[in-house]
């Protein structure tokens, strides 16, 4: 069993403030897509007639489910990279950590 007394080497003040970024990214990331779906269902039950329900039952096709993984990909790169955008501000240096290097200038 482990002692308590000994602090936890993952909560040092590092740790917290990485985890305080990985949490802000992760809940403005959930946010955007709660709001963005909240607008896209009422869209597309007043224009389409689809409703929660029709989305709920959809089954996605082989091409679809490589686009959502890629999707859930970049999101997790994201979050799980947050701590280290807090320390390392270059924008190349970010996108190349989370797997999305650019190839050239912007």
């Amino acid at each position: 069993m482990k002692d308590m007394a000994t602090p936890d080497a993952t909560l040092d003040s590092i740790n917290v403030d990485d985890l305080g970024r990985m949490v802000m990214a992760l809940a403005q990331e959930v946010w955007v897509m709660r709001d963005r779906m909240a607008v896209t269902e009422k869209l597309l039950e007043q224009k389409a007639g689809i409703g929660p329900a029709d989305i709920e039952s959809y089954v996605a096709d082989a091409a679809t489910k490589a686009e959502i993984e890629r999707i859930r990909d970049r999101f997790a790169a994201k979050v799980v990279g947050a701590p280290a955008a807090g320390r390392e501000r270059s924008v190349e240096a970010i996108l190349q950590r989370a797997g999305f290097a650019r190839s050239a200038p912007v």
